[in-house]
């Protein structure tokens, strides 16, 4: 498999994802969460049921989840097939295979456990887990070879201030889904909720989101003392600092209007798009890239060194 192939196929896996992540959202919102009562049989009749709205929603998330396990089997096998070799691409690729298919018996759990708040929390952020995983692998499949961090001259500090700005957005998207199982959206009448109060717990996800916030200005401040290190970065801060204020609005505005189903599917795909933005920002940071030698070059063609949105665009 060709590097630009596999690449390709990375990114058809993370879009699959990440779509996965906003469906199963419109799944619970619109109460479809038990469409099917059974697993992996839609009920204990038949395999496939769309007599009803809620069974044909929940059967059309599962047959996109289990198309999405396609590309995600193709990206694990070319990570040990790639041509040029290319370290780095294994590991995420087998975590990816691991937490997508482990996500599908998440889910089928879920359902069996009439939609237990922590299962469907789980199920989220497992998808989550397989985004950084596959924006990583996408990453390092990049024509540019990874470039050793100590070479470019990223200090120690600011390294710690990457790892705690990225373990805070980690810690917003948890509190963030404890929000969700203490919250009205639970998927189906009868699903259990957490026993919390829901004021208290969106506001301990405010004061996280806030938390990591503040990091990522500290982190910024630090990055604007290197100067050819912030030129490199500054377009991937620009677009953090655009999203993370539309997702802030979206969060604040469902808040007060009693979280209405659109506002919290839309606060899902901010979620989802903050956190890709996220993974690139740090990614872009800690391995950044460098030339191809030219044997590299030679095996690959001009159409390969497009950037990340080119490919998604061929994808």
């Amino acid at each position: 498999m060709s590097l630009r192939r596999y690449r390709q196929i990375a990114i058809i896996t993370v879009a699959g994802v990440c779509f996965l992540t906003v469906a199963g959202a419109v799944v619970r919102l619109t109460g479809s969460g038990l469409g099917c009562d059974d697993w992996p049989n839609c009920n204990n009749e038949r395999f496939i049921d769309v007599s009803t709205g809620h069974a044909a929603i929940e059967q059309a998330n599962r047959l996109v989840s289990g198309l999405v396990g396609v590309p995600t089997l193709l990206m694990a096998i070319g990570a040990f097939r790639v041509r040029p070799l290319r370290r780095g691409l294994k590991v995420p690729s087998i975590v990816v295979l691991l937490s997508i298919f482990g996500n599908g018996v998440v889910g089928g759990m879920a359902v069996l456990g009439d939609l237990h708040p922590f299962l469907v929390q789980s199920h989220f952020l497992l998808a989550m887990v397989s985004i950084l995983f596959g924006l990583v692998a996408i990453h390092r499949a990049r024509p540019e070879q990874v470039t050793p961090r100590a070479t470019i001259g990223v200090t120690s500090p600011i390294s710690w201030l990457f790892a705690g700005f990225g373990a805070l957005m980690a810690a917003s998207l948890v509190t963030g889904t404890v929000v969700t199982g203490a919250g009205p959206h639970a998927g189906d009448e009868s699903a259990r909720r957490y026993g919390f109060d829901i004021s208290t717990v969106a506001e301990i996800h405010s004061v996280t989101v806030w938390i990591a916030v503040a990091s990522f200005l500290a982190l910024v401040v630090a990055l604007r003392r290197d100067r050819d290190l912030f030129r490199r970065l500054s377009g991937r801060v620009s677009t953090w600092m655009f999203i993370a204020v539309v997702q802030g609005g979206i969060g604040y505005v469902q808040y007060f209007n009693d979280i209405p189903a659109t506002l919290v599917a839309a606060h899902v795909a901010g979620a989802t798009a903050l956190w890709v933005v996220t993974v690139l920002f740090i990614s872009a940071a800690l391995e950044p890239l460098a030339p191809c030698e030219p044997n590299v070059h030679a095996t690959e063609t001009q159409d390969e060194r497009g950037s990340f949105t080119a490919d998604l665009s061929r994808a």
